[in-house]
């Protein structure tokens, strides 16, 4: 007898919900995390030097093989001597050495500067991450000491050994976003180290000022600066650094890129 009321609540709460059904009444929708999203540089060309790219990865902590990924997808159609349609076969990363193989037909076509570049786009890619020093290449599974007929060296290859494809002033990394003080690094090689710079939106000076590289000309050295600058509202702005020269005071050796500007307080990017 006394299972009769426990059989009863239960018919009743049936009821219920099929009511709720037929009412129109929708379950409560399920919470979904928001897609994640990795800021990262991808290098690739403009004319015969490199540049810094900034990219938008739609995963979490993006690993160096999805880094070179990205890079030989070259989904902005950006300017690169990687031939189209090379395999990525695998990124193995061991005390400070990332071991990138490549389909053969990467070392296919071009003479020495066009090797050197497609190196230096794969090496500055897989070091922009301080735990990678240097980059030895392979070729479907093969070990190479060199790349191409011209012999680019293939191993233990850094950032220092391909200086010679970048522009007098290299910004790097890449800007995207910032909120006030704008960070600003890279390598130059100018006279006397010094490199101008410039923040300017619609013809407008932002901010300026000057920082001077580790190393004068004819070396290179690297810089940082922090320029400040007082925005209302998100600003689309570019950064020119240059030299100036010391004959007739213009503007040399000059570089440019462009950063959202977001005003004090708000979130980064804007």
């Amino acid at each position: 007898m006394a299972s009769r009321p426990l059989a009863a609540l239960i018919a009743v709460l049936a009821l219920a919900a099929c009511a709720g059904e037929g009412n129109g009444v929708a379950p409560s929708p399920a919470t979904t995390e928001p897609e994640p999203i990795s800021h990262l540089a991808l290098y690739y060309l403009e004319g015969e030097h490199l540049r810094a790219t900034p990219a938008e990865l739609r995963i979490a902590g993006p690993t160096a093989a999805e880094a070179v990924a990205a890079l030989l997808r070259n989904e902005g159609g950006h300017a690169s001597v990687i031939p189209a349609g090379i395999e990525l076969n695998g990124v193995a990363v061991a005390d400070g050495t990332a071991t990138v193989d490549l389909s053969r037909e990467f070392e296919a076509g071009g003479g020495s500067a066009s090797m050197q570049a497609r190196v230096a786009q794969v090496v500055y890619t897989l070091t922009q991450w301080p735990w990678i020093q240097r980059v030895t290449f392979e070729l479907d599974g093969d070990p190479v000491t060199a790349i191409g007929g011209e012999g680019v060296p293939a191993r233990g290859v850094t950032r220092e050994d391909l200086t010679g494809v970048l522009p007098p002033i290299f910004i790097d990394p890449p800007l995207a976003s910032a909120t006030s003080p704008l960070s600003v690094s890279g390598s130059a090689s100018v006279y006397e180290g010094t490199v101008s710079l410039r923040l300017e939106a619609s013809g407008e000076t932002l901010a300026e000022g000057f920082t001077t590289a580790a190393e004068g000309g004819p070396g290179r050295g690297e810089f940082h600066a922090l320029l400040e600058f007082d925005v209302d509202d998100p600003t689309d702005a570019t950064l020119v650094a240059f030299e100036r020269s010391a004959a007739d005071n213009s503007e040399t050796k000059v570089a440019r890129a462009s950063v959202r500007l977001c005003p004090a307080g708000t979130s980064v990017p804007c």
